[in-house]
């Protein structure tokens, strides 16, 4: 079954003005900083990735490596040995299918099996990301801002100002993709919430974020991550669902094209009630 097209999805969303679209979470690693990896089979997955679609994913996004603060890379092997029974599991999954990985080599090969948008934490750093967006044109791809990598990110992030800066690395990312050929029309840029930034970092984006919506679309990715706790009291994962869902409103009115989410259904209730008080038709 062939998947929907991503840029279509975008442009139709944009013209019905029922955005954000909701991208759902699917990790396939043993320490996911949510709590969520996935190892119990492909069934299982499967199942997953359904009950995502159902309550209201558009998109799902794969990753077979963690990111969190403080994680090692793994082996290519590794993150092949993980990734790639799940997208064979998803292969008759008619949504567009997002790679969550740092190597094209594995992005090319998930290609065989549906993956349209290259999800990349370095930024498009790596060259062969180019050659990829060069040679597909159907590719599309998240440039996303971290500072240092997930090893070392949280350690000590410091800015001048973080808008300005991130705004610099979106401006000079896109200009050289364009350069290279690749339209900012197969782009959508990500401040990369909790990536080298502090609390306060995060929440200077979040209330800055109309400085980066000349770019193109903009993905917001606030889900369960630990800036959104007290400062004084840790919370769980799963128990940063409400938090979380207080970012996706505030980015649902400040212009946010896509949230990367755990609970699409939480994001979906949040754009239709907003629309319902807009006067708007239902999501």
């Amino acid at each position: 079954m062939p998947r929907a097209d991503l840029r279509e999805i975008l442009k139709n969303a944009r013209r019905e003005r029922n955005l954000p679209l909701i991208m759902g979470v699917i990790n396939v690693t043993p320490d996911s900083f949510s709590g969520d990896g996935l190892l119990s089979g492909t069934t299982s997955l499967l199942d997953h990735a359904l009950r995502l679609i159902d309550s209201g994913a558009q998109i799902l996004d794969v990753g077979a490596e963690s990111t969190r603060p403080g994680s090692r890379p793994v082996s290519a092997d590794e993150e092949r040995s993980r990734l790639f029974p799940a997208i064979k599991a998803l292969a008759e999954i008619p949504v567009p299918l997002s790679i969550d990985t740092r190597r094209p080599g594995i992005f090319r090969e998930a290609m065989d099996f549906g993956a349209t948008l290259i999800n990349d934490v370095g930024g498009l750093r790596d060259p062969g990301f180019l050659t990829i967006l060069q040679e597909n044109p159907e590719i599309m791809a998240v440039v996303m801002h971290m500072q240092g990598t997930p090893e070392t990110m949280q350690r000590d992030p410091f800015y001048e100002d973080v808008v300005s800066e991130v705004y610099h690395f979106f401006s000079e990312r896109s200009q050289m993709l364009e350069r290279s050929g690749i339209h900012r029309d197969r782009l959508i840029f990500d401040p990369g919430l909790g990536f080298g930034k502090t609390t306060d970092h995060n929440f200077l984006l979040l209330r800055h974020m109309n400085s980066f919506l000349e770019m193109g679309p903009l993905l917001i990715a606030p889900s369960r991550k630990r800036f959104l706790d007290d400062r004084d009291h840790p919370k769980a994962p799963e128990d940063r669902d409400i938090p979380t869902a207080a970012v996706m409103a505030w980015s649902t009115l400040h212009g946010a094209s896509l949230f990367r989410t755990h609970r699409p259904d939480i994001a979906v209730q949040i754009r239709r009630v907003l629309r319902s008080i807009a006067g708007e038709d239902h999501a």
